[in-house]
């Protein structure tokens, strides 16, 4: 690696939603094939089964420090066997935590937990954080039909705030499908219904008072895909809900929900490169907390460095990221939310091709 990065490209670039598949893994992905192109689900998965040599080839081709390595969706969230997921998960994070050793300052990951048995998750966040150094936890959506607001995730949700990582919560097909996809399956998918499903289970932790039951500073969970379309309009979220039968929906928050937005969420770039959405989401959460991502291997890497090449650039509205900015979303934003190395010390990016 250069010693310096060109004049333009970030010291660092670090990825947080960056996917790779153990192969006791792969029974769960028969429903994503289906729905994929097949020659694009064959390089995709070529290169989710690599965490060595060649992703770091593909790393390094555009500049990025370091990957942060989850298994990709659905996972082990879709098994309803208790003991097997519970199992699973913990290979899982002694697969991850062994690609962290075998590539020192480029790989870390997000722990895996089986909530089939929310006990057992509880102690296997404990155990992949503190015992292998785990920077977050990452959760494919629901749990076999189940959402994190419900009652007994309470204690995991504590204990993801205690231990104080974050909480990744990446998409998932909703359960038993949507009425508004019957005819057209494109939709249930990362195309359109990956977002909706994502945004309302954020919104149900909000809706509950997950949040006001924890610091504030206590509980950031993160949504890619620049917020999972949460974030065009936060005014309309608070003018509805202060019109709303607050006592029927059965919680009265302390904060309109807007708020919630600038301490809880933390939002990431993955697979979107369109400059509006990476503004709204600066406006929304603030601009301390957006962070790059790729979602490797499944959209191109490539579109996405030209992105933040290009600075996020509106020209209609003369509006580009300044220099700490760029540097801010590029590696120092989730550097300061995953407690990793600020210094300059550490491996740099290479140049962004051009």
């Amino acid at each position: 690696m250069p010693s310096s990065p060109e004049p333009g490209t970030p010291g660092r670039i670090v990825t947080i939603e960056e996917h790779m598949l153990p192969d006791f893994l792969a029974e769960y992905l028969s429903g994503a094939r289906a729905n994929l192109d097949a020659a694009y689900w064959a390089r995709a998965e070529a290169k989710l089964r690599d965490v060595g040599a060649e992703r770091l080839a593909d790393m390094d081709s555009q500049g990025v420090t370091m990957q942060v390595l989850s298994p990709t969706a659905p996972g082990i969230q879709i098994e309803p066997d208790a003991a097997k997921a519970t199992l699973l998960a913990a290979r899982t994070n002694d697969l991850i935590a062994a690609a962290v050793a075998d590539a020192p300052g480029r790989f870390a990951g997000f722990a895996t937990v089986a909530l089939q048995d929310p006990a057992a998750a509880v102690r296997e966040m404990r155990r992949a954080v503190l015992e292998l150094g785990m920077v977050g936890v990452l959760v494919n959506g629901h749990t076999c039909g189940s959402y994190l607001d419900e009652p007994q995730y309470r204690d995991f949700l504590a204990t993801v705030a205690e231990l104080r990582v974050p909480l990744y919560l990446h998409p998932a097909n909703s359960p038993g499908g949507a009425a508004w996809a019957e005819g057209h399956p494109q939709l249930r998918g990362p195309l359109f219904g990956w977002g909706v499903e994502t945004a309302a289970h954020f919104l149900r932790l909000l809706f509950a008072g997950v949040f006001d039951r924890t610091p504030t500073d206590g509980l950031t969970v993160i949504l890619g895909h620049a917020g999972e379309g949460l974030l065009a309009a936060p005014s309309r979220l608070d003018s509805r809900w202060q019109v709303a039968n607050a006592e029927r929906h059965g919680y009265r928050l302390r904060e309109l929900p807007s708020h919630y937005l600038r301490t809880n969420l933390f939002v990431t770039t993955s697979g979107v490169t369109d400059p509006l959405a990476f503004w709204a989401a600066v406006e929304a959460a603030g601009a301390g907390r957006v962070g790059f991502a790729q979602d490797y291997p499944m959209e191109e890497m490539g579109p996405q460095s030209a992105a933040l090449r290009s600075r996020w650039r509106v020209e209609s509205l003369g509006i580009a990221a300044d220099d700490e900015l760029v540097e801010d979303v590029a590696w120092r934003n989730v550097s300061r939310l995953l407690g990793l190395p600020l210094d300059t010390n550490g491996p740099r990016a290479q140049p962004i091709p051009h």
